[in-house]
């Protein structure tokens, strides 16, 4: 069924787009997260005028929500959306007789509800172990399957977030310094923030693989410092004239969909669930648990990460397993102040000074 159009909306819902990029700071991600929040509501009122907008409207569209079993996460992100769009709209021009700014306050949910979308989900995540077991069967054959098992060891070597991995360049990688030069400029880093990563010791094997990949691209392919360290497939035609792959062509990949498909075909082959490239902040954030013995170590483990604060690796990453969680609680019996006990409370003195707020980084 092709779509409504309602071509007052569409002009509003315009100037609300260049009002959120140029005016708001936000980001095209979040941008478009909102717009598709504001569609959404589109479809519920049957691409009606924004105009009619009211309170009962909004409670209706709050209960349909819940009536598709939608998560709390999604509806509070929903009703926020909307909120400061019907907001807006109450004060532009020939709106502010026809919609309430009150109006929108009926675009919340209640208390319970918000902690429960804001309670932490629980995230499974690779060990390093399984990590390695994925790049071990991962085949290497072809330029296209060395450079996926590349993508997965520089995964893990630098717990880089997959949209900036996607667009860094070959000469973003210091190979002496064994380091990574996150500069927002030409890198999609988090907030825009410049970071300076340094490889992780998670295997040499795991440093190898990427090491290889690099001195590849650079002797064989002869790519430049201004390529992308992981190109895009090149396609071509086989005899029948149907797509194929055709090795690596020397262009970025749009966004980091064929990423997570590549993440998701390793850990499938195994017999693993299919663990986003996401998760193995996770698996970094454990490790440090495990391996840092000072705050100082925490804290140049959590900075690697892109953190500003080391709250946000203890709050957002490498939740404890049951088992583990057992193991610590069983052996904290207070009959003596071990070293693991005095390292941790002196974490916690590093850290008692910051913001109650700082540490938040969901994503």
């Amino acid at each position: 069924m092709k779509r409504p159009i309602n071509s007052k909306n569409a002009r509003l819902l315009r100037e609300y787009a260049a009002y959120l990029r140029q005016a708001d700071g936000k980001s095209e991600e979040t941008a478009r997260q909102i717009e598709k929040a504001i569609h959404r509501y589109q479809t519920f009122s049957g691409f009606e005028d924004f105009a009619r907008f009211d309170a009962g409207r909004a409670m209706r569209f709050k209960a349909a929500m819940t009536d598709e079993d939608l998560s709390k996460a999604t509806i509070l992100s929903t009703v926020n959306a909307l909120r400061r769009f019907f907001g807006w709209l109450a004060l532009q021009p020939g709106f502010r007789s026809k919609i309430k700014a009150t109006d929108a306050d009926y675009l919340q949910l209640a208390e319970k509800d918000v902690r429960a979308a804001k309670a932490p989900s629980d995230k499974s995540f690779p060990s390093l172990e399984q990590i390695t077991a994925a790049l071990d069967a991962m085949p290497a054959c072809t330029v296209i399957e060395r450079r996926d098992r590349a993508i997965v060891a520089f995964t893990i070597l630098t717990g880089m977030r997959d949209g900036a991995i996607v667009t860094l360049r070959l000469k973003h990688v210091d190979v002496a310094q064994r380091r990574v030069r996150q500069d927002p400029r030409e890198v999609a880093t988090k907030a825009s923030k410049w970071i300076e990563t340094f490889f992780f010791r998670v295997g040499d094997g795991i440093e190898a693989i990427v090491l290889d990949w690099i001195e590849e691209l650079r002797a064989e392919h002869l790519f430049g410092p201004n390529d992308p360290l992981f190109p895009k497939t090149k396609c071509g035609h086989d005899e029948d004239r149907f797509f194929v792959a055709a090795g690596i062509d020397c262009d970025f990949w749009s966004n980091a969909t064929p990423m997570r498909v590549i993440f998701r075909r390793s850990f499938e082959a195994i017999g693993l669930p299919a663990f986003t490239p996401h998760r193995f902040r996770d698996t970094l954030a454990h490790l440090a648990y495990e391996r840092c013995q000072k705050p100082v170590e925490f804290k140049a483990w959590s900075q690697n990460l892109g953190h500003e604060s080391p709250l946000t690796t203890l709050s957002s990453y490498g939740k404890l397993s049951p088992a583990e969680q057992s193991a610590i609680i069983r052996r904290t019996d207070g009959s003596a102040l071990s070293d693991e006990k005095i390292t941790l409370a002196m974490l916690h003195k590093a850290l008692a000074t910051l913001p109650a707020n700082v540490g938040r980084d969901p994503t």
